[in-house]
């Protein structure tokens, strides 16, 4: 099935990008590729929890937070009968305080193959530009 992945290096420990990344009720307050985010279940990022996104040219999502290990890492699923997205994001920091950031996308299920490839352009962009908007937002706050 398709999956995308991208990586971004910010000058900042872990400690600092991990707010920005976990507080996603706020990501519409700064990615571009996202209008607003509506939580469902309170705002903390907590196992179980159901989240709205709204984004540029894309239907309202809701998504479920799967998997939560912070400060490194959570995962959230976006699910139909037909298709499984997978947004998994993660933070690793080296001995010099960088943190090495990755964001993956997959689609899964009976129509995973072809949505994957039909939204391929999108997603790739979408990716980048939140990779990108992390660092600029991060280092910004330093």
């Amino acid at each position: 099935m398709p999956a995308y992945a991208t990586s971004v290096a910010i000058s900042a420990p872990q400690s600092v990008v991990w707010p920005a990344l976990s507080t996603v009720a706020a990501w519409g307050d700064w990615l571009p590729t996202v209008n607003s985010v509506q939580p469902l279940d309170g705002n903390a990022l907590k196992v179980g929890a159901r989240f709205i996104v709204r984004q540029p040219k894309l239907r309202p999502t809701t998504w479920k937070v799967t998997e939560l290990e912070p400060p490194h890492r959570f995962t959230w699923e976006a699910r139909s009968p037909v298709l499984l997205m997978v947004a998994d994001h993660s933070i690793e920091e080296d001995s010099q305080g960088i943190s090495h950031v990755t964001l993956r996308f997959s689609f899964k299920g009976p129509l995973g193959a072809p949505i994957g490839w039909l939204f391929r352009s999108v997603t790739e962009r979408y990716i980048a530009q939140e990779a990108a908007s992390l660092k600029l937002t991060v280092e910004g706050k330093q």
